[in-house]
């Protein structure tokens, strides 16, 4: 039987048997001090699959989960998982107008919920994020999204550049965040279909995906602080986003 501790799957012997029956397994951590057979072994499976994996000390593992994990451990995610493009054919097929949240390098749990949660609440079709270097979505990210991660289809994907280059091809126009931007976000037509693609707050959008953007606008402000927090950002773009097109209806 396959071992199942709440979000983990621990063991070699758990972990193969969660990837034979399809689990949702969003990252596995092995320990270095596996031996080389073994660890070969165990990457060459789990890279076929494409699934992301980490090899670290044994102090890690150890701190990730007590059990007797014997060096390999698999965090599995509690929601379904589905392909952007998939996604976007859905979209359409059901008279709605696409509206997409791309996230790039977003790994704070709890700016991941809150962004999830005023898409929902807003009406966007779905959030999309990396493979990589993105908060995981765990019970720590659905409570912090009041479970709007439960309801919101997000899609994860390894090649976010690819991805936008996808969604352009399909006549999507990319938007970013960008203070020194002389539009506002009042002034940008957000009636296309669009995806909006928001940075982490320490990086902001990474280089190559800033280059594919279609639209650099600003969100206008009084105050002496610079920024604002990049859930709160999106809360803004979202709502601005709603306005417009109901009223397009």
């Amino acid at each position: 039987m396959m071992e199942q501790n709440n979000e983990w799957l621990i063991g070699k012997n758990a972990l193969k048997e969660g990837i034979a029956a399809g689990k949702r397994i969003q990252k596995v951590y092995l320990s270095d001090t596996l031996d080389n057979e073994t660890l070969k072994e165990l990457l060459k499976l789990i890279r076929a699959q494409k699934i992301s994996v980490l090899v670290v000390p044994k102090s890690k593992l150890d701190r990730l989960n007590r059990s007797n994990h014997q060096g390999v451990l698999a965090s599995i995610s509690p929601i379904q998982f589905y392909k952007t493009m998939d996604l976007v054919t859905h979209i359409y097929e059901q008279g709605q107008h696409p509206a997409l949240a791309l996230l790039d390098g977003i790994t704070d749990v709890h700016n991941f919920g809150a962004i999830a949660r005023s898409a929902e609440i807003f009406g966007l079709g779905g959030i999309i994020i990396g493979n990589k270097n993105s908060a995981p979505v765990n019970y720590e990210a659905i409570k912090s999204s009041a479970g709007a991660l439960l309801q919101i289809p997000v899609c994860k994907e390894n090649n976010l550049l690819h991805t936008i280059k996808e969604l352009k091809a399909q006549g999507f126009v990319v938007i970013g965040a960008d203070e020194k931007a002389e539009q506002t976000i009042e002034q940008l037509d957000m009636t296309e279909p669009c995806v909006m693609v928001f940075g982490s707050e320490g990086e902001g959008i990474s280089y190559d995906i800033k280059n594919t953007l279609d639209q650099h606008v600003k969100i206008p402000q009084i105050g002496k602080i610079n920024s604002l927090n990049v859930s709160v950002s999106a809360g803004i773009f979202f709502y601005e986003w709603m306005k417009q097109n109901n009223q397009k209806k």
